[in-house]
């Protein structure tokens, strides 16, 4: 059972190893808020880092129609060491709630979040197209306007006031393609999973520069640790077959780590 795990956290883990190894983060700022982003090597999802010094929320707004309406908000905050993160979509210039609360459907992976040293930051990962009528679709190639905003010191809470706000774009690069088949890679990393989304199973190829340990682990959407495992291997391409029955549809992070790499991955089971 725990070898049927492992697959899955491989299989979840494979196209972003490649996007953690390959792609180039970006920047923006803007309301003493500072945005770092990818796009994720199977050109599926973004992936986001939110920061600012403060000790309460921060959020990032994608594509507002005027101020924050219709944008898809992603906004959170670590309060005790927990992060926590929401998907919103702006109501009004001024206003934001839940897309759960107005219908629609959380479509944001929690990666880590973290506050030290005055400062938050959320590292997180969206669809570019999640089919939801709360989110706003995201093409590679394209430019976008995005909201900045940040709330006070303690402000643990999605519904505070700002200190700081500003308005930025984003142009989404396509990621470096390195997943040709018959290629030598120089560092160890997860290849493709197929089929994602899937149900119940998934397949999950990944490769190995030098015999190594691995560390395995999936997190759900809300940032909770499913599953960790370690093993060994020698160096060499391997697939895993993942059987998911036992675990509900939604999204999943799966992590792989060995002394040398490190990489990860977000994956969608549908039932």
């Amino acid at each position: 059972m725990n070898k049927i795990y492992i697959a899955l956290l491989l299989a979840l883990i494979i196209p972003v190893s490649m996007l953690v190894a390959d792609t180039p983060w970006q920047s923006s700022s803007a309301g003493g808020v500072t945005f770092e982003y990818r796009v994720s090597q199977d050109s599926q999802s973004l992936e986001g880092k939110v920061s600012a010094a403060t000790t309460g929320w921060v959020a990032v707004g994608f594509d507002p129609s005027s101020v924050m309406r219709n944008a898809n908000i992603i906004i959170g905050y670590v309060s005790g060491g927990n992060p926590m993160i929401r998907d919103d979509w702006g109501t009004s210039n001024t206003s934001h709630a839940s897309d759960i609360s107005l219908g629609g459907s959380s479509n944001v992976t929690l990666v880590q979040g973290t506050e030290s040293a005055g400062t938050t930051m959320l590292h997180f990962l969206i669809p570019l197209d999640s089919q939801d009528q709360y989110d706003k679709d995201l093409a590679i190639g394209q430019t976008y306007n995005i909201i900045l905003a940040r709330g006070a010191n303690n402000a643990d809470n999605y519904t505070g006031q700002h200190t700081g706000a500003g308005f930025a774009s984003i142009t989404l690069q396509a990621p470096v393609s390195n997943a040709d088949d018959g290629l030598i890679y120089a560092k160890s990393r997860l290849i493709a999973n197929y089929p994602n989304p899937f149900n119940p199973q998934t397949t999950i190829r990944y490769y190995l520069a030098e015999p190594a340990s691995l560390e395995l682990s999936i997190y759900n959407n809300r940032g909770q640790l499913v599953l960790r495992d370690s093993f060994g291997q020698a160096a060499g391409e391997y697939s895993y077959l993942w059987q998911a029955d036992a675990l509900p549809s939604g999204s999943y992070i799966v992590r792989m780590n060995t002394p040398k790499s490190s990489s990860s991955l977000r994956i969608n089971l549908v039932k």
